[in-house]
């Protein structure tokens, strides 16, 4: 399979911008990414805090399937627990015409705990409530009927919708951050650090288990992607670099502190704890060069880094995250032309040298 590029994005609150000027921005450098060899757009989903201004990813992905012709669509996740079945249905299949079927669907629970009390229901029930809904919204993609028959937490009419989705049986599924239920489930899978060889082993035994199962998820995917997802800074030098990535890291950091916890934002009166979540502690307490949460430096260093990557060959594909915390248009845009002029060309070439190999 082809090593491929997304760009994986919050598009966060920036005192400096309006709302207005970040959608326009971004959409604008999505379509040069579009053009620039980008395989797809990831948008995360998260309500009430400042690390997204783009609580309803559905709306902002039709708008920019409106604006790109090749660039796939990846909503990641759509937090399940967060939507009623029957909207979350329509929505994504209305997003699956209007881009001609470049939608794919990272699926999940979502991680912070308030967002679940916005929606009116105890964050414990949302793995339950994500395993129902995914569920339901698979049968309603094939059919055509949304129903909640046997469902504990619904009860509607049956609804048919009136149009045909253009993906059949469904788009291509997706989980983010875990390994574990990323092969189980058979989905394509992203997680925020370099692939290792165990995390790469692991998913493989799962997903090939997987494949054993009746009814088993994702069964027109072959040959799945298997990410990784890191924010990345491209400048003139080392150094350069290092300050854009510590200034726009510690924006990001904060935003993600305060999206944890039972209290949102502005509620708050201190800063939240991570210690309802060990994973997310260690991410955001460690260096993040160090731990290659961030890919940062001159051209020269990152391409030797996604280079090195490819003749590793545990990943097969590489999302970005850029723009991230309070990083501005100038420094997106250097990072982004990195990569369209000399990064990808060096993966490609060196893709190529292996081939057969």
């Amino acid at each position: 399979m082809p090593i491929e590029f997304g760009i994986f994005d919050h598009i966060e609150a920036n005192p400096n911008r309006t709302v207005e000027q970040l959608y326009d921005e971004r959409i604008a450098l999505l379509q040069r990414a579009e053009k620039g060899g980008f395989y797809a757009f990831h948008l995360a989903e998260h309500h009430g805090h400042r690390l997204s201004t783009s609580p309803t990813p559905a709306v902002f992905l039709a708008a920019l399937a409106r604006e790109t012709t090749t660039l796939k669509l990846i909503p990641t996740v759509v937090c399940l627990p967060l939507h009623h079945p029957v909207r979350v249905f329509e929505d994504l299949a209305m997003v699956d015409v209007l881009s001609h079927g470049r939608l794919e669907l990272g699926v999940g629970k979502g991680v912070t705990a308030f967002e679940h009390l916005y929606f009116g229901h105890d964050p414990a029930e949302g793995p339950e409530r994500s395993k129902e809904i995914l569920e339901m919204l698979l049968r309603a993609w094939d059919t055509g009927i949304m129903s909640s028959e046997g469902s504990k937490y619904y009860d509607f009419l049956e609804l048919q919708l009136p149009f045909e989705r253009i993906q059949k049986p469904y788009p291509p599924l997706w989980t983010a951050g875990n390994v574990e239920s990323a092969g189980r489930n058979g989905h394509n899978v992203l997680v925020p650090y370099t692939m290792t060889p165990e995390a790469r082993a692991r998913y493989d035994e799962l997903r090939t288990e997987s494949r054993k199962q009746p009814g088993h998820q994702n069964p027109h995917v072959t040959e799945p992607k298997v990410g990784q997802s890191q924010g990345v800074v491209v400048a003139r030098t080392d150094e350069e670099a290092g300050v854009i990535m510590q200034r726009t890291w510690k924006s990001y950091q904060a935003s993600m502190f305060r999206a944890r916890g039972l209290v949102p934002p502005h509620l708050q009166t201190e800063m939240p704890t991570l210690d309802d979540n060990p994973v997310a502690k260690a991410a955001l307490t460690q260096d993040p060069i160090a731990t290659e949460l961030v890919i940062c430096g001159s051209v020269q260093r990152v391409r030797d880094y996604y280079v090195e990557q490819v003749r590793r060959g545990l990943a097969n594909y590489f999302s970005l995250m850029f723009p991230f915390g309070d990083m501005n248009e100038q420094e997106a845009d250097y990072t982004l032309n990195a990569f369209t002029e000399e990064i990808i060309p060096a993966v490609r070439e060196v893709e190529a040298s292996t081939v057969g190999v």
